[in-house]
C-alpha cells in the first residue's frame, strides 16, 4: 500500500457516518483495475538538488581548513615548535648582553669627555656616552679568515673608529711569529653597526703590528716590531686608506737593541702638532722600564724623551703631565714632559701585579682596566673608583 492509499484510507475511517454501499462498489472497482504509475522524476530531481548544495558547501569547508593549516614539511625542513621565539639578540633589533663570568681582558678607547669604547675579551665591542654609566653593545664586529687573531680598536668619537684584525700568515714558522704578520683594516663610521674594508696599502707584511691609535679622522698610526730591529712606526693621513713607514725609533739612554731584546711602542697620542708614543723595553739589568718618544714631523721621525728607568706604565694625561701608577705610596707624577718626577699621592689600588692599561680623555677624565675591570677618575687621576664604572657583560 502506498502512502496515498494509507493516507487515504485514514481520511475514510475517521468519518462519523458508514460509508455507503456504492462508494465502497466503485472504490472496489477503481483497485480492481490497477494501481497507476506514479511519476517521480520531481522528486528525484529535488533530491539531487539538495545534494548538489551538499557537496558544494563541503567543498568549501574543506577548501577553508586546508587553507588554515600550516604547508607540509620537506625532509630536509626542520619544523619549529609553535612556541619558539626569536633570541632576544633578534628581537626589536636590539642586542642582548653577553655575560662574562671572570674577564681576563678589556682594550680602552676614551676620544672625547663623555664618549667611551671597550673591547672586553676581544669579542665584544661596547660604546658608553655618559662616562660608563651605562653600555650599549654593538651589534657586528669585522671578520678575519684564517689562524690566531688580535684585534684592536680606536675610535675618535662616539660614530667613527678603525679595527685591525690580524694574526701571522699560515706560513710562518712558530719560532718566528712576527717574520709574516698579516692585518685587515676596517672602518666604521656608524658606531658599529657597519664595517668597510680598507685597503691599508703601504703596511708591509713583515713584523708583528699592534698599538693602532687614530687622533682625528685622517691621521692614525700602527706599531711595527720584531725581535731583532728597531721597531717603526707606520701613518697614514687619508683615513688608512694608505700607509708610510717612519724610521726606526732610536735606542734610549742605557739600552740598546739586540736579538730578542727590542723597544716595543704603545700608542701614540696626538696634542696638536706634537705627537708622544710610550715605550716599552728591558734594560741590560734585565728590569723592564718605560720611556716616551716624542715627534714634530706628524711621525715620520720620533726622539727620545726622558722618562723614569724604574717599571711603571707611563699614562699620558696632557702633553706635558705624565703619571705612572703603582702602589699608591710609589705613584709618580711629572708636569714638565719627563725632565723632573715626583711621588704623587694618589688613592690608586689594584689586586693584580700586574701594569694597568691607563687612557685619558681629557686632562680630568680617564680611565684604568686591569684584567677586565675598570676605575674612573674625574679629577686628573688623584681619586679613582673601581665602582663608578661596571664593566660591560659582567
Amino acid at each position: 500500500m502506498t502512502p496515498e492509499e494509507r493516507e487515504l484510507r485514514r481520511a475514510l475511517d475517521s468519518r462519523s457516518e458508514g460509508v455507503s454501499p456504492e462508494f465502497r462498489a466503485r472504490l472496489s472497482s477503481a483497485l480492481a483495475e490497477g494501481r497507476p504509475t506514479s511519476n517521480f522524476l520531481p522528486a528525484l530531481a529535488a533530491v539531487a538538488a539538495v545534494l548538489l548544495v551538499l557537496a558544494t558547501v563541503g567543498v568549501l569547508l574543506l577548501a577553508r581548513q586546508a587553507r588554515n593549516q600550516p604547508p607540509p614539511l620537506s625532509a630536509s625542513t626542520p619544523s619549529a615548535s609553535p612556541t619558539a621565539t626569536p633570541p632576544s639578540s633578534q628581537v626589536a633589533g636590539v642586542l642582548s648582553q653577553p655575560y662574562i663570568a671572570l674577564p681576563t681582558d678589556a682594550q680602552l678607547s676614551a676620544p672625547s669627555t663623555d664618549v667611551i669604547w671597550v673591547l672586553m675579551q676581544d669579542e665584544y665591542l661596547f660604546r658608553s656616552i655618559d662616562q660608563g654609566a651605562h653600555w650599549e653593545q654593538r651589534p657586528t664586529l669585522p671578520l678575519f679568515h684564517g689562524g690566531v687573531q688580535t684585534l684592536e680598536m680606536s675610535f675618535v668619537n662616539d660614530q667613527e673608529g678603525w679595527m685591525t684584525v690580524g694574526g701571522p700568515t699560515p706560513a710562518t714558522p712558530a719560532t718566528a711569529a712576527c717574520a709574516g704578520y698579516r692585518i685587515n683594516l676596517w672602518h666604521t663610521t656608524d658606531a658599529g653597526t657597519t664595517w668597510q674594508l680598507l685597503p691599508a696599502t703601504g703596511i708591509a707584511l713583515s713584523r708583528c703590528k699592534d698599538g693602532l691609535s687614530f687622533v682625528d679622522s685622517n691621521r692614525g698610526f700602527l706599531d711595527a716590531w720584531d725581535q731583532q730591529s728597531a721597531p717603526i712606526i707606520y701613518r697614514t693621513l687619508d683615513g688608512g686608506e694608505t700607509w708610510t713607514a717612519s724610521s726606526a725609533l732610536p735606542d734610549p739612554p742605557s739600552f740598546k737593541t739586540h736579538t730578542n731584546s727590542t723597544i716595543q711602542p704603545g700608542v701614540v697620542r696626538g696634542y696638536g702638532s706634537m705627537l708622544l708614543v710610550p715605550a716599552t723595553g728591558q734594560a741590560f739589568s734585565g728590569n723592564e722600564f718605560q720611556d716616551v718618544y716624542r715627534s714634530t714631523d706628524g711621525g715620520a721621525t720620533w726622539a727620545f724623551v726622558t722618562a723614569p728607568s724604574a717599571y711603571g706604565q707611563i699614562a699620558l694625561v696632557t702633553a706635558s703631565r705624565w703619571i705612572q701608577l703603582l702602589a699608591p705610596s710609589s705613584a709618580r707624577e711629572t708636569t714638565n714632559a719627563g725632565a723632573s718626577w715626583h711621588q704623587y699621592p694618589t688613592d690608586y689600588t689594584q689586586a693584580a701585579p700586574i701594569a694597568p692599561q691607563v687612557v685619558f680623555a681629557d686632562s680630568m677624565v680617564g680611565y684604568a682596566t686591569v684584567r677586565g675591570s675598570i676605575a674612573r677618575t674625574l679629577d686628573g687621576g688623584l681619586h679613582w673608583s673601581w665602582t663608578a664604572v661596571k664593566s660591560p657583560g659582567t
